[in-house]
């Protein structure tokens, strides 16, 4: 062979090898998201997860350029969901939308609980929150929530408060009240909507989602004594927080977007960017606003800061009242 054709010959090779590695090359270099945004929500049907996770996803499609699939993986209070994203392959293409007692909650409450809100996934984004309110039914005589905390605390353990599920806000939060005040009532656990108990005055007392408010009080069966998020909700201007008759009480029901563990730092950035830019949608505030939410969207380090925040919180809530995880 000579010197000529084993120049030809190498020329050729390296141009054959050029053209194997273009494809890959490409792929590595392909901008994100390269398809369709698959987001599950560990919850059912008309649930504030499904209706703030829907409103969200309608406009992410919009600033991503990519479909957005919603998926409903309901069961074991968010754990199966969860689990489904948390398993997933981490390149930002399936996302977790939950709520905070998945994250920050069942940690303390659920037995053998199968993943790790702080290793498993990576916050992406705080995107909405809501107030919980507390009530009363009318038939119980006290009209301020420093009432029903001196009723409580005269007849301990002889108001029943209805919550939906042993792991729920209510219920926690109903423990919470009860270190800072030391106010004792009978959480009577449900399945589902108890609205009907508490406007018949089976439970006397709640701490609702702030969605539901509007309709109970139009029964004129129950009142409604102080909600429970640091600030006055603009929506309810002239109910006091909890935190103005007890400081240090606030609890909100907020919404977050998270990513499986190992997805590139450079996704998630783009992630959260455009989950904050949903959140400042005119539209989105205004669909929030009808179901009593306002828009956060926060960076992937402040979602991150509440969840050890609450995390912390709810631990010294479930050592101080000894509360058993659930089987």
């Amino acid at each position: 062979m000579t010197e000529m054709t084993r120049r030809r010959v190498a020329v050729f090779f390296a141009a054959l090898m050029a053209g194997l590695l273009l494809p890959v090359a490409a792929v590595a270099q392909t901008a994100f998201p390269a398809r369709q945004i698959h987001l599950v929500l560990p919850a059912g049907a008309g649930t504030g997860v499904d209706i703030v996770g829907r409103i969200g996803a309608q406009r992410l499609s919009d600033v991503l350029g990519q479909p957005v699939l919603v998926e409903n993986v309901v069961g074991a209070s968010g754990v199966i969901g969860v689990q489904r994203v948390a398993r997933a392959r981490p390149d930002g293409h399936t996302l977790l939308f939950t709520f905070n007692q998945t994250m920050t909650m069942n940690p303390h409450v659920v037995a053998n609980l199968p993943y790790d809100p702080q290793k498993d996934l990576v916050p992406v984004s705080r995107f909405a929150a809501s107030p919980f309110v507390w009530m009363v039914n009318t038939q119980v005589p006290v009209r301020s929530l420093a009432e029903l905390i001196d009723h409580a605390k005269a007849r301990p353990g002889q108001l029943a408060m209805g919550v939906t599920g042993y792991a729920s806000a209510a219920y926690l939060g109903a423990q919470l009240l009860a270190v800072q005040t030391g106010a004792e009532m009978l959480a009577v656990n449900y399945a589902g909507n108890f609205s009907a108990d508490l406007l018949s005055n089976v439970v006397q007392v709640s701490m609702s989602p702030a969605a539901q408010v509007p309709s109970l009080l139009a029964s004129g069966k129950v009142r409604a004594l102080a909600q429970t998020g640091a600030q006055r909700a603009a929506a309810m201007p002239d109910l006091p927080t909890v935190g103005e008759t007890v400081p240090g009480f606030a609890i909100d029901a907020w919404y977050g977007v998270w990513a499986p563990a190992g997805t590139p730092a450079d996704v998630v950035a783009t992630l959260s960017d455009a989950w904050q830019k949903v959140a400042a949608m005119p539209d989105v505030r205004r669909q929030l606003a009808a179901v009593s939410a306002v828009p956060v969207g926060s960076s992937a380090d402040a979602l991150r800061t509440v969840v050890d925040d609450e995390l912390k919180l709810w631990g010294q809530v479930v050592k101080a009242r000894r509360i058993a995880p659930s089987q």
